[in-house]
């Protein structure tokens, strides 16, 4: 992990039984606003609907610039039966002298309660905890985000504190609860 110094970081593709998590790519642009076009996927994003494929193509080059300069890991999540860019899942704020980093993620509407944010989950945090060497994982998540919130404890990620009015969404002041995860391996 180079973050400190601003490398660029490689992406690993790693794979489960259903899907191939790999490196997002700027041919993903059209499936992220698939993803980010939908009211329901994005009330917790804290951006805008996105209606536009223009929309779409700078945010994929956005996050494509991130990854170059070492400030994240962006997979796209594809289903491997269909060959489709289904979602996404990302290690940000990476620190190395203190072995920590940020988790997000997102998932197409039409792929809820399937479990397959579960195994790109798991996969990606296994990376985080044994490739990486990251001692601890955070994830900032809105409080009502009930799904969300399950997922993340039932990876054992921890409720740690409640930031009130911290994000600005559509003009409405909004709460942020961070959870946290530490590694079981030191």
């Amino acid at each position: 992990m180079a973050t400190n110094n601003q490398t660029a970081l490689h992406v690993p593709e790693l794979e489960t039984s259903r899907l191939l998590i790999r490196c997002l790519r700027m041919d993903d642009a059209a499936a992220m606003l698939e993803i980010l076009s939908d009211e329901e996927t994005v009330r917790y994003w804290g951006r805008p609907v996105m209606t536009e494929l223009q929309q779409a193509q700078d945010y994929t080059r956005e996050n494509l610039r991130w990854m170059e300069d070492g400030h994240c890991l962006y997979w796209g999540i594809e289903e491997k039966a269909s060959g489709k860019m289904i979602g996404t899942c990302t290690l940000f704020k990476l620190d190395s002298t203190n072995r920590r980093g940020e988790i997000g993620y997102l998932l197409n509407r039409v792929y809820w309660h399937l479990g397959l944010m579960s195994e790109a989950m798991e996969s990606v945090i296994a990376y985080a905890f044994t490739v990486l060497k990251l001692h601890r994982l955070e994830a900032d998540t809105d409080p009502g985000n009930a799904a969300s919130i399950r997922i993340l404890e039932h990876f054992g990620f921890e409720r740690e504190g409640l930031f009130r009015d911290r994000w600005l969404v559509n003009g409405v002041w909004c709460d942020s609860l961070m959870l946290g995860l530490v590694s079981n391996q030191g």
